[in-house]
């Protein structure tokens, strides 16, 4: 969510640029505008949006319905779309999309990236269809991961052809490169794991206790050719994911993308409300600590009122480490007798100072 931000302050001087012309839009300056805007390297939600301009809808009404389409098909995939949908529409129809150029094509991994980890994501959340089974790459001792193998996210990002296995020496150093990107420009938040093969998205919320978790190991995972698509410690909100855009386009993706909002914020409330436990635990454990110090001390004050100016008074240091005396009668204040019999003078730092201010 927080991520939105950066993205807002990087393209809001070409949103100003589709809001702010003097002159209606034309095809032409929205089709220029809008590949410098889908080609920027660090705006990567909010594409939506810009369809929703009242200078951008004009413009789509000056355009032929082809070509109308064909730009709002490719919006739409930069804002919650996917490479696999890309290239399935371009072998459908060569005119349904635009054309991508390099920088866009490595963006649009980027951005799939973030909807298969989310996939995963709502697998393990709300399907239960993943494997839950202890993760070495949490980075707490409490903490829970989604580990995606190399081998199913190279095929979601057609780095292997259909049918094509995975291989190290073809296909890692591609997909390497760009989940570092994803990393680097901070839609994810992850590392590689090149001894397992996966890419492990760093959990920042887990939401189950210690028994809910005990009792998800060894549930049944959901395997894709014999290669477990997602591997998850616990039914987690993966807070460390950007925020695509949402998909309510159809009733069926409405529904979908409310329900995993409702669940989303529901995990965060469960997750919030055991915080809020822990802390009014640790309050009350220093309120306790604090009464027991101030009885203490008046202990001590009342000792020392009891036996006078004159007398000296015995009592142990918190910690019980040594014994002190203090000694009244003398002509310094701050005059003490140790353990050994000795008198000693506490000054401080700079010193006794004498003499008079005139």
């Amino acid at each position: 969510m927080t991520r939105s931000s950066s993205t807002t302050a990087a393209g809001s001087l070409l949103v100003d640029e589709f809001r702010s012309s003097k002159s209606p839009l034309s095809p032409a300056l929205l089709h220029s505008l809008l590949q410098r805007f889908l080609t920027h390297p660090r705006i990567h939600n909010g594409f939506i949006d810009i369809l929703q301009l009242p200078s951008v809808q004009s413009a789509l009404e000056n355009m032929d319905e082809a070509k109308r389409d064909s730009l709002v098909a490719t919006v739409k995939l930069f804002a919650f779309g996917t490479i696999q949908e890309y290239h399935d529409l371009k072998e459908k129809d060569g005119d349904a999309v635009w054309t991508l150029t390099d920088a866009q094509l490595d963006k649009l991994r980027m951005l799939s990236v973030v909807s298969v980890a989310r996939r995963g994501q709502i697998m393990s959340s709300e399907k239960g269809d993943v494997d839950m089974i202890p993760s070495d790459h949490a980075v707490l001792k409490n903490d829970a991961s989604l580990s995606i193998p190399y081998a199913h996210l190279a095929a979601e990002l057609q780095i292997t052809p259909a049918g094509t296995p995975f291989n190290d020496k073809d296909h890692m150093r591609q997909l390497e490169d760009v989940l570092i990107q994803c990393v680097y420009s901070n839609i994810i938040a992850g590392k590689l794991d090149q001894a397992s093969r996966a890419f492990v998205v760093e959990s920042h919320v887990a939401l189950q206790d210690h028994q809910q978790q005990s009792s998800s190991l060894g549930k049944n995972s959901k395997e894709d050719g014999g290669n477990k698509k997602y591997t998850a410690t616990s039914n987690t909100v993966h807070g460390s994911l950007l925020s695509r855009d949402v998909d309510t386009t159809t009733a069926e993706s409405t529904n979908t993308e409310v329900k995993r909002m409702i669940s989303t914020l529901e995990q965060f409330l469960s997750s919030s409300n055991k915080l809020l436990s822990s802390l009014e635990d640790i309050s009350n454990v220093s309120a306790s600590l604090r009464k027991e110090d101030e009885k203490r001390w008046r202990n001590v004050e009342k000792k020392l009122a009891e036996e006078g100016s004159g007398s000296s008074s015995r009592f142990r240091a918190l910690g019980g480490e040594c014994d002190v005396i203090f000694q009244g009668g003398g002509n310094d204040p701050m005059e003490v007798v140790d353990m050994s019999g000795r008198r000693k003078v506490k000054r401080s730092r700079g010193g006794h100072l004498g003499g008079r201010f005139s």
